[in-house]
């Protein structure tokens, strides 16, 4: 992942967020699937509009944040991940 992404997300997520990510992986999280994905659209309609870019993530409970920064850091492995979860939710209740 490049230097410049990460410094994005420490500034939009705050370095906590950003180093839960890391080390957390998103079956771990306790989120849901559709709430992450609204939010990752969202993030990224207000590409320009960081300030709220921000009041959106700080509005978001902390794994919901967590799973974001994930998503948006590697949006091809995250998107499969929840998939898995939105399968599981849907059969297991």
């Amino acid at each position: 992942m490049s230097a410049n992404v990460d410094s994005e997300l420490i500034g939009l997520f705050g370095r906590w967020t950003f180093a839960t990510a890391q080390v957390k992986r998103l079956e771990e999280l306790k989120v849901d699937p559709d709430v992450v994905n609204a939010a990752a659209r969202e993030v990224i309609a207000l590409r320009d509009d960081p300030e709220r870019q921000r009041a959106l993530v700080n509005a978001l409970d902390e794994n919901t944040a967590v799973a974001l920064c994930l998503w948006l850091r590697d949006p091809a492995n995250a998107s499969g991940l929840l998939e898995q979860a939105r399968g599981k939710r849907r059969k297991g209740g």
